[in-house]
């Protein structure tokens, strides 16, 4: 055995995995040149069917152990013998871990590796970061190849990476490189805490010449915007990664150039909705909602952020997804739609059976809760529909009257958000059908949606059922025990009480806490500005945080029975 293990260990030797950066900034990453992996492989069978063996002696040699232990009457010529034979199991044991702690240093630096190829080209601070987050990526990497499976392991270790980056508190956030060093560079262009005859003609220069001054405020400036490319090259990098990882997401991520001022990817309620079926364009499953771009196109095409491109391309491409059958798709679609507000998204569900060739066990809704996913996953429609107005102006109609009409039309906004490519929703979601929806209470909850001639309109059976259920009107004990009822039987990876109070705001119920002109109010997010029922939704989860304090665990009928009177 001790011949086997050694074997094991010249071979991950010889992995050759290349050092942490390349000589200069325009080298690609060097990739693992193992010349031996079959022979590893199959090293490694042998060893564990070699262990299976030996695992068995184990037990037996315990049982004897835990035998003479009870009796405690070894000779002491024995017990010195055993002694030396301890000893050779202790090495065995201490190679046998040298082994696995080479292996596993050798997958999770191939990763990374491999990660670092898929950000391609990259300036020589990025390497000079990885180096510094080396412990960090290697924690990353070690607790997905734990969880995940092969196939899933790129885009999974590059999604952690990137949520650790583009959080403030993220164990990989720029901060903690930059900063420091920062701290640790003198005042430029001269220290004032070293008062320097060169000092003072410096700062007398600036009072007195206008030129030096105008120099060195340009000077000034080139140098931050360089220290802003540097700090932005980080999180670029990993987008990059993301975009190239096969099966991973594409996310919305606007170049330095775009208008991002009202850009906020942090803005996104925490349950999004998405209707579909047979019928439905793209894939959409259990795991994964994908673009037709995604399916049919090149992987070029459904991995390209609609935010790269030329605007007058992306506002068509825009255009040509918002304004489609709801039936049929374009190849080149790469965009998938999504809603914050369940109510459109059961109207949809019961106007889709009504035209569709699907029953109510084919008609799904999938939520999946963003916190889970990664900053530009989704973005919201009314931005990008503002983003590119102005160009679809300059494109004149039909684009410019869509356009016109979405924006200026607030009683039609829905709450739509969009995704790219695809989205693996995996762990991070409930798929539930319509036919379970009403088995378990929908309708006694909202007898509303059992009215036949209401499928026959979608949006505008929205418009009609908000405008229905704007008067304020109190809630019964059974309403919130069905919405409670609806929330743990169908959205059973969410909490209970999040899907019933979701459920109990499409219609404006009586409440203190949800008055329109209490504080929070005030301090909402665009999100949560409409439809009228987020709105509602919004208010009542921060009614019920500052009433309980309690965790969502908690937070049961009683409390949703205070909450809502």
């Amino acid at each position: 055995m001790e011949t086997g293990i050694e074997d094991i260990e010249g071979l991950v030797c010889d992995l050759n995995i290349a050092d942490d950066a390349p000589q200069d900034c325009g080298q690609e990453p060097l990739r693992s040149t193992c010349s031996h992996p079959v022979s590893l492989q199959n090293a490694i069978h042998m060893l564990i069917q070699s262990t299976k063996t030996i695992t068995s002696q184990a037990q037996s040699v315990k049982s004897l152990a835990d035998d003479a232990n009870s009796s405690g009457n070894l000779p002491i010529t024995e017990v010195c013998s055993l002694r030396e034979g301890i000893k050779k199991l202790r090495n065995i044991t201490f190679n046998l871990q040298t082994t696995i702690d080479a292996l596993n240093e050798a997958t999770e630096r191939s990763v990374i590796i491999r990660l670092r190829s898929l950000g391609s080209q990259s300036a020589t601070i990025v390497y000079k970061i990885l180096s510094h987050f080396d412990k960090q990526i290697k924690d990353i990497v070690r607790q997905v190849l734990n969880n995940t499976s092969d196939r899933e392991v790129l885009w999974k270790v590059a999604e952690e990476c990137y949520n650790q980056v583009t959080s403030p508190s993220g164990n990989l956030n720029a901060d903690d490189y930059f900063v420091p060093l920062e701290e640790a560079c003198p005042e430029w262009p001269y220290d004032p805490d070293f008062e320097s005859e060169e000092y003072y003609e410096h700062e007398n220069r600036l009072d007195v010449d206008e030129d030096y001054a105008a120099a060195f405020q340009e000077q000034t400036e080139h140098r931050s915007e360089a220290r802003r490319r540097d700090r932005q090259s980080w999180p670029e990098f990993w987008i990059r990664v993301l975009n190239n990882s096969p099966a991973g997401p594409t996310l919305f991520y606007p170049p330095a150039s775009f208008d991002t001022q009202s850009l906020n990817f942090d803005a996104v309620p925490q349950y999004l909705f998405r209707t579909f079926d047979e019928a439905s364009s793209g894939r959409n499953d259990e795991s994964v909602i994908a673009s037709l771009a995604s399916i049919t196109g090149s992987h070029e095409s459904s991995r390209t952020d609609i935010l790269t491109l030329e605007r007058h391309k992306a506002a068509g491409l825009l255009h040509m997804h918002l304004n489609k059958s709801c039936f049929t798709g374009e190849a080149s679609d790469n965009l998938m739609s999504w809603t914050s507000s369940l109510l459109f998204a059961i109207q949809y569900a019961f106007w889709r059976l009504r035209f569709g060739p699907c029953r109510r066990s084919d008609i799904k809704i999938c939520a999946v809760d963003t916190k889970n996913f990664p900053q530009g996953q989704f973005a919201q429609d009314i931005w990008l529909l503002k983003a590119y107005h102005a160009t679809a102006r300059r494109l004149g109609d039909p684009m410019r009257r869509f356009f016109d009409f979405r924006l200026e039309n607030e009683d039609f906004y829905n709450g739509e958000y969009l995704s790219q490519g695809a989205v693996n929703h995996t762990d991070r979601s409930c798929v539930v059908s319509l036919e379970h929806l009403i088995q378990a209470g929908l309708f006694e909850l909202y007898p509303e949606f059992r009215d036949a001639s209401g499928s026959e309109k979608w949006t505008r059976r929205v418009l009609e059922l908000r405008q229905n259920w704007s008067a304020e009107q109190g809630t019964t004990d059974r309403e919130i025990q069905l919405a409670l009822g609806v929330g743990s039987s169908c959205f059973t990876r969410f909490e209970p009480s999040d899907i019933a109070s979701i459920l109990l705001t499409f219609k404006n119920r009586k409440c203190p806490r949800l008055n329109p002109t209490n504080q929070f109010n005030k301090q909402r997010p665009k999100w949560a500005d409409k439809p009228d029922e987020v709105r509602r939704y919004w208010i009542a989860t921060e009614a019920v945080n500052s009433y309980n304090r309690l965790p969502h665990a908690w937070i049961n009928y009683k409390t949703l029975r205070e909450i809502f009177d």
